[in-house]
């Protein structure tokens, strides 16, 4: 998810808390490197899955190569989560290819170039000389991974998600209402009456919404929930002024047709009782004040998973220093680290996410053997799916001016010399606009190829002009800048496309892979026209939005854009994503690419598996950051119920 405008988050940065909250950070040296488990990464599947195995009682060392910021604003006010995507310290900034055309990827207006002269370029037409660098693709370098910067939203997946990895595994125990009880397990919501079937009132994420009476005081974003509502046909609700009627507030609601109803729902997020944000980070925290078996080692970049003659994970190696990756903003190539070990006595669980688990896995001797090859790594087991089948969900904007400025924010204005309102409301009472993510409903669609007849579409809805990802050195005029713009951005769910890559540039760890998702290579016509269907539903919002007939304008891509080939175009142009997954994805045995079996075990490699999104055959779901603490909840018990046999 995008953030409020980048002329906002500009006046938010001056408030942004820069204290580092450090008590968990262990130098490695000294005797104390045998563990139980060795986790690496911190992140939705690595973070709790270390809490839950030391919560049993065995020692666990959780191996993160960034430092904890969860103290910063940026990590605890709901809507300031992009300034986290914007922070140096704790940005991993990727630049990817969405086509190997370079002619193709030209066309994108969110592509950056290095400039000859230094500095970039992000657009089209560059200066002669400049050099394709990629789309910009944040990522978090932090204790909690990606879940500290993302917006938090709490979507469940589909069924069908969990039901095709139990059919091409014939393991039930991913059948979609056996995976319902891990949402239960993990969930505490905080807006529904308890005991509301199908929710967790108990467990250790907060889940709330923000504050209807804000969006209710603002009439152009009540008027847009309303042609929402219109425009699905809802007639009696797209004619109310109660946030409750017009949207419906659980979009997690447990009926057996759930997704198959096209629908305007409210936006359900992480977040506490007191309005902060709640992260794997914050989950970690509390674990370690608990006095758990927990040893974080901050700075750590793991760098190879140590792997006995007999194929058996016996530790890692890693490199110990700051901003060793280059993919962090700050890494210079002379920073070389010092050189650590640690010994797992039981397993190694490598949980470095979509694109640096493969990574991590080829540095091993894991993967294709044809590419490690190309390195000089002795090939362990040559595991063809490592790396391949990198998936994501495709996304594109619409952006509708409005005849009036809209004034949600207005009230965060800094006096001079002054803090924000909104941060001193936030921080007495935990209301107010920063309380909330500045995105306002959700509206669930079927488009004309949606695959199994269900529902493929998410549009969410922010008041700014958002184009996509950018980096902060973006120059911030035009539409991204402007305050009288409302953006509905279109998600698609489940594209076909199975053609994405990641692939080692060389054998050196600090280096970034090359990662290119290869848009629309398979199924592409399809996955197109499911977007196209979507601007042409959100143009139908836009029109049926009561008492603004011919005050509004479609200002980007703009009605000049019409025909249904145009439309393919900018798709094609101007789609983008941002959650990758599917790099080391479970499968059957007579899959050629699975690289986990059911229980998250490296195929070939005893001791070894992988807990992260890179598991998902699919990106799951619309928004899938639930789906991968629910995969985490299921790894642990995997691994715990093996960890009792063995001692039985």
């Amino acid at each position: 998810m995008l953030p409020p405008s980048t002329s906002l988050l500009g006046t938010l940065s001056l408030y942004m808390s820069l204290a580092l909250s450090s008590p968990l950070y262990e130098s490695s040296t000294g005797d104390n490197d045998n563990f139980d488990y060795i986790v690496v990464g911190s992140g939705p599947g690595g973070g709790p899955l270390a809490v839950n195995l030391a919560s049993s009682g065995y020692s666990v060392l959780l191996l993160e190569a960034g430092r904890n910021y969860t103290s910063k604003n940026s990590q605890q006010i709901p809507a300031l989560f992009a300034e986290a995507q914007w922070d140096e310290e704790q940005g991993w900034w990727f630049y990817v290819k969405n086509y190997s055309n370079d002619t193709q990827s030209a066309r994108n207006n969110k592509l950056v170039w290095q400039k000859p002269e230094g500095g970039y370029w992000i657009g089209r037409d560059p200066p002669e000389g400049s050099t394709q660098l990629g789309v910009w693709y944040p990522r978090a370098g932090t204790l909690g991974g990606c879940d500290t910067h993302n917006g938090g939203l709490t979507v469940r997946p589909s069924d069908w998600d969990w039901n095709n990895i139990e059919n091409h595994t014939n393991d039930g125990s991913w059948a979609s209402e056996k995976m319902l009880a891990y949402f239960e397990r993990v969930e505490r919501n905080l807006f529904l009456p308890p005991g509301t079937p199908g929710h967790g009132f108990s467990g250790y994420q907060p889940v709330g919404r923000g504050d209807k009476s804000l969006f209710e005081r603002e009439p152009q974003i009540l008027a847009v929930a309303q042609g929402s509502a219109a425009a699905l046909g809802y007639t009696n609700r797209s004619t109310s002024s109660d946030f409750d009627v017009i949207a419906k507030k659980d979009i997690n609601e447990a009926l057996p047709n759930r997704d198959f109803q096209n629908d305007v729902y409210q936006i359900s997020f992480k977040r506490d009782e007191a309005g902060r944000r709640y992260s794997a980070g914050s989950r970690i925290n509390d674990a370690v004040a608990r006095g758990l078996p927990l040893t974080i080692r901050f700075d750590s970049l793991v760098t190879k998973v140590q792997i006995s003659d007999n194929l058996r994970a016996t530790g890692v190696e890693y490199l110990e220093g700051q901003s060793l990756y280059k993919a962090d903003p700050r890494a210079t190539r002379n920073n070389t680290g010092t050189r650590r070990t640690a010994t797992a006595r039981r397993e190694v669980i490598v949980s470095g996410g979509t694109f640096n688990t493969p990574q991590i896995l080829q540095l091993s001797g894991i993967g294709p053997a044809s590419e490690l090859k190309k390195h000089r790594i002795p090939v362990v087991v040559d595991l063809p799916g490592v790396g391949k089948n990198l998936r994501d969900h495709y996304e594109i904007p619409v952006i509708q001016e409005f005849p009036k400025n809209f004034t949600f924010w207005d009230s965060c204005v800094a006096p001079e010399g002054g803090p924000s309102p909104c941060l001193t409301e936030w921080e007495k009472t935990g209301t107010g606009p920063w309380s909330t993510l500045g995105f306002f409903q959700f509206v669930l669609y079927t488009s004309s190829v949606a695959p199994r007849g269900e529902r493929d579409l998410i549009f969410y809805g922010a008041a700014d002009g958002i184009l996509g990802h950018l980096p902060p050195y973006v120059n911030q005029t035009g539409l991204i800048s402007a305050t009288n713009l409302f953006t509905y951005t279109i998600s698609e769910s489940h594209s076909r496309n199975r053609a994405g890559t990641v692939t080692l540039r060389s054998s050196d760890p600090r280096d970034v892979p090359e990662i290119n998702f290869e848009y629309f290579a398979d199924g592409g016509d399809d996955d197109v026209q499911g977007l196209v269907d979507g601007i042409e539903f959100v143009r139908k919002i836009f029109s049926s939005i009561p008492g603004y007939n011919g005050t509004t304008q479609e200002v980007y891509p703009g009605l000049a854009v019409s025909s249904q080939d145009q439309l393919r175009q900018y798709v094609r142009d101007e789609a983008y994503g941002h959650h990758a997954a599917g790099t080391a994805a479970i499968g059957g045995d007579d899959d050629p690419l699975a690289v986990l079996d059911s229980k998250f075990r490296v195929r070939g490699v005893k001791n070894l598996r992988v807990v992260d999104a890179s598991v998902f055959p699919n990106a799951p779901g619309t928004f899938p950051l639930i789906s991968f603490f629910m995969m985490s909840e299921k790894a642990s018990d995997a691994i715990l119920a093996d960890a009792e046999l063995a001692l039985a």
